[in-house]
């Protein structure tokens, strides 16, 4: 293992926000002094997994791991520890210092390289072969068939294994003097009865790239009806398939341009879409949708639209898929192609532009998920009504949202003519068996508290966004500046950038935009712009004007929350646990008094 002087890796930790490494992989809730979520390191329903900002360390209750970001990055991507810490040195735009690398560390990398290289051979061999020899002519027309042209052929290094149980095995071990180690290790051949045979024979190939555009496995498809018709490489010490999607080195210049990603099935739907201009399109490989697939694309998008085939197979794919994405606080939608086609024949008929409008008007998940629930079910018949129940149920729940449960139960009743109080209470017992964490109100919700709900938001988010626009265009440090944190806004910008002025604070640096670009989200300037070109005065009390009554606004939102939980609470004869709820309410009450008199 590589060593890094300790100072050095503390001034790395001092320069990264443990809470914004996590919360790029699963969505973060605050209780008291800690955040918590659903462990991304094992499979459970009701939160058990905290993060300590203060500390710099995250613990799961529920599987016992634990330690700071650079342990939960080696984790998360599968990485060394100092591959872990160069990817945190980079992010936080640390230069590094020399390391020292252990045997191990060394031999262990030289046997990647080895991969990698055979790898990248093996993609120039089989697309040579496809192109310049009479041996791919079969996998040529097979792409041809499939509209492919020569361009995206070449652009996605497409190739073709020719039907020989040695040749690679002979060119590369003699020729290309590659061991018989590495090229069983690579899944390129195959070793059984002391004889070596090529894996792929016959089969259109597909190479698989990382993050890096290194090529790491390969997708093969069979010429006849033999099976498997598609053959993957296996795992490797350079591949996880797990961890890894077809197209995502293409489509990450579009995904990051426009956070999104539209999620497929099959490497040709993938790739017909590149074709007709649809670049953020990317494929799983081979397996179903993986929960490290979807925080995989949290890092680089804000939304996934799943357009998988339209058929039995196909739907009971997207349900699982969103079940998984769900969990990472990802924005999911559907798309539903019309007449039943696939990815690739409804591009192929009708061209990019029509598909890329049809992705405009997919429509978000938990309505696809509800809708393929009443088509399934008899809404009419108790039985039904409790099947739909359920499974929204434990769709809300694992999300672990408790606005978007509430919210949602409303629709629920109207839909199936229920009583919504009735819906209310199902929800509540499902929500304090399966997620605690998820509050059901006890109320309904009218029409008339949703509309003041909603001016409550806008007003909010309007005194954020003016604190934002008086520290840019002044430079200056309001006063009342002590009373606010990252966690103050309820709008994602407006938080990142109060976490961005307090660091130049910390570091002595002034408000500039210049200074602060450097921190920022590619997409951040988008909404930043506006702000410092709007016209209008500044405050000359920011305090009184801004940052106060977003301070207040933000209490008695709280008070109202733990207002609601502790009467639920004596409603179940809880009375310790509502105790508590109504002294946090004394105590917010007190805070609210105080911040009005001053």
């Amino acid at each position: 293992m590589a060593r890094f002087p300790g100072d050095f890796l503390q001034k790395v930790r001092d320069n990264t926000n443990i809470l914004d490494v996590v919360g790029s992989y699963v969505s973060l809730k605050k209780k008291g002094k800690r955040y918590w979520a659903c462990c991304p390191f094992h499979q459970e329903k009701t939160p058990s997994f905290s993060v300590s900002p203060e500390d710099g360390l995250y613990y799961c209750f529920g599987c016992h791991a634990g330690g700071d970001v650079f342990s939960f990055v080696e984790k998360m991507e599968n990485l060394s520890f100092t591959e872990a810490v160069e990817r945190l040195a980079e992010a936080a735009h640390l230069e590094l210092p020399r390391a020292e690398v252990s045997p191990e560390e060394k031999r262990r990398k030289q046997f990647n390289d080895e991969l990698y290289h055979a790898m990248e051979l093996a993609v120039v061999y089989f697309h040579n072969c496809l192109r310049r020899t009479n041996m791919g002519k079969p996998g040529l027309a097979y792409f041809k068939r499939r509209h492919l042209t020569d361009e995206t052929i070449d652009r996605f290094k497409l190739g073709f294994a020719p039907d020989s149980w040695h040749k690679l095995y002979g060119d590369f071990r003699t020729i290309k003097h590659i061991s018989d180690t590495v090229l069983v290790t690579s899944g390129l051949v195959g070793h059984k009865n002391g004889r070596y045979y090529d894996t792929f024979r016959n089969r259109c190939m597909f190479p698989i790239l990382n993050l890096k555009g290194k090529p790491v496995a390969f997708g093969g498809r069979v010429m006849d009806d033999s099976k498997p018709k598609y053959l993957n490489s296996p795992e490797t010490p350079i591949f996880n398939k797990r961890q890894l999607l077809f197209a995502l080195y293409q489509a990450l210049p579009e995904i990051r341009r426009t956070r999104q990603v539209i999620m497929v099935e099959g490497y040709m739907d993938a790739i017909s879409l590149h074709a007709h201009g649809v670049t953020n399109a990317v494929a799983s490989l081979g397996t179903a949708f993986t929960i490290e697939q979807a925080r995989l694309l949290k890092r680089y998008a804000d939304e996934v639209v799943f357009s998988y085939d339209m058929d039995a197979a196909g739907q009971n794919a997207t349900r699982r898929a969103l079940e998984i994405a769900g969990t990472t606080g990802l924005k999911m939608r559907v798309l539903h192609l019309s007449e039943g086609k696939d990815p690739d024949e409804f591009v192929n008929k009708y061209g990019g532009e029509a598909y890329k409008e049809a992705v405009a008007q997919a429509i978000p998940a938990l309505d696809y998920l509800f809708n393929s629930l009443l088509e399934t079910h008899d809404r009419t018949s108790l039985e039904g009504q409790h099947l739909i129940l359920n499974d929204m149920f434990t769709v809300l729940s694992a999300r672990g949202d408790s606005f978007e449960f509430n919210t949602y139960i409303q629709k629920m009743a109207r839909a199936l003519k229920v009583d919504e109080g009735l819906v209310r209470n199902e929800a509540r017992l499902f929500a304090r068996k399966n997620n605690p964490r998820v509050y059901i109100s006890q109320r309904v919700q009218n029409i008339t508290e949703s509309v003041e709900e909603d001016k409550e938001k806008e007003k909010i988010e309007a005194l954020e966004k003016a604190i934002i626009r008086y520290c840019f265009i002044t430079g200056r440090r309001p006063d009342g500046w002590e009373y606010l944190s990252t966690h103050t806004f309820s709008n994602a910008f407006c938080g990142r950038m109060y976490g961005i002025l307090a660091t130049l604070y910390a570091a002595g640096q002034p408000w500039t935009k210049e200074n602060a670009q450097g921190l920022m989200e590619h997409e951040d300037m988008e909404y930043l712009a506006p702000l410092l070109v709007k016209e209008g005065r500044i405050a000359i009390s920011p305090w009184e004007e801004y940052i106060r009554p977003l301070v207040i606004l933000t209490l008695q939102k709280e008070y109202r929350v733990h207002t609601e939980k502790a009467a639920e609470m004596l409603r179940q004869g809880k009375k310790q646990e509502a105790a508590k709820e109504q002294l946090l309410c004394l105590k917010i009450n007190r805070q609210i008094r105080n911040l009005r008199k001053g």
